[in-house]
């Protein structure tokens, strides 16, 4: 089968045919990828900016498909069925686990997940767990099932943050990339209007705008006027962007117990500025929020309720992609003149 291999010594992914994965274990599924996402994670573990395999590997943890073979204590899914797919991993017996914290899993959590650590969506054929297999709604396209796990994602996010917040809540998101283009619409879809969308990108802020959202999209300077001008202070923060002048800047704009989330991934080494006298005077609170712990059902059932409404993908500014023109792919998110790039693996499975 093709698909795209990392190497992280060389930092090269390249284009290959390997084996098609076999079912080995009771519980394994194998599934024809249809569509699968780069994340902003893949983009950092590309640069070696986030951990990964060691070894040679296949990424892409965002997919969706159709279940080809299953093992034989399989029961969740059936061959034929269209699913999605969870990338994470847990042992369920360590102290994490045995807290429904498994995304802290000493053995699994992000940096040991299917696309991460372990072969995952960038080939014709993916083998996973049953347990992280889940059929999709019937409204809702392969091609939007590859959205899965960046929703379940934000649905963690907030049960992670302060929502739900009284509707007419100021919301002030900081990026709008795919994360923020999603956050977007699904506060919108809930019910939230007095949102701002800050993002230095023209490309990406008009990206937003064809949402049809009606919320206020600026630059970060426009920001920083509005803020001293009309005294704009924000009441909820969601950081989606994991640069630390914007996340300065967002916390900046806070009001007296204000809320920041920090839901965007910033390379490690990144440092941000702030005053804890902020913090005592203001009675701040700042959350971290990571993947997405128990987070596809609810998932599913948002998106089975949003539908093409908001999960049309030139509203939402992503584009597809062959791999082979993976090169292709990643110079548009590295120009920014789209929100995402999907990798249309096996598109004919619509």
């Amino acid at each position: 089968m093709e698909a795209l291999r990392f190497d992280p010594k060389t930092k090269e992914l390249t284009f290959e045919k390997i084996p098609v994965p076999k079912i080995e274990n009771d519980d394994d599924v194998i599934v024809e990828v249809a569509y699968c996402g780069i994340c902003g994670t893949d983009l950092h573990i590309l640069k070696g900016e986030f951990p990964s395999s060691p070894v040679k590997y296949t990424p892409g943890h965002e997919y969706s498909g159709i279940v080809r073979a299953i093992g034989s204590a399989v029961t969740n899914v059936k061959v034929g069925d269209r699913v999605s797919c969870d990338p994470q991993r847990w042992c369920t017996t360590c102290d994490y686990c045995r807290t429904a914290r498994y995304h802290h899993c000493v053995e699994g959590g992000v940096e040991n997940a299917t696309g991460i650590r372990h072969d995952g969506g960038f080939a014709q054929f993916s083998k996973v767990k049953s347990r992280v297999v889940y059929k999709l709604p019937d409204n809702i396209s392969l091609k939007q099932g590859a959205l899965t796990e960046p929703i379940s994602c934000i649905i963690w996010g907030l049960n992670r943050s302060f929502l739900p917040a009284p509707i007419g809540a100021k919301i002030l998101l900081t990026g709008a990339g795919i994360i923020g283009n999603l956050w977007s619409a699904v506060l919108h879809h809930l019910g939230y209007r007095s949102v701002i969308v800050v993002e230095p990108s023209d490309a990406r802020r008009k990206l937003n705008q064809r949402m049809g959202t009606g919320f206020e999209v600026m630059t970060p300077d426009e920001l920083n006027l509005k803020i001293k001008n009309e005294n704009y202070a924000a009441d909820i923060a969601i950081d989606c962007s994991g640069n630390a002048k914007a996340i300065e800047q967002a916390i900046a704009a806070l009001n007296y117990q204000g809320k920041l989330q920090i839901f965007g991934v910033a390379p490690p080494q990144a440092r941000i500025s702030i005053s804890p006298f902020d913090i005592f005077r203001k009675e701040l609170t700042v959350v971290g929020s990571i993947i997405n712990p128990w987070s596809f059902p609810p998932a599913l059932g948002i998106m089975e309720a949003m539908g093409d409404r908001y999960l049309d993908y030139y509203k939402l500014g992503i584009e597809e992609f062959k791999m082979k023109d993976v090169q292709k792919a990643l110079g548009v998110l590295e120009k920014a003149t789209a929100a995402k790039a999907v990798f249309a693996i096996n598109s004919n499975l619509e």
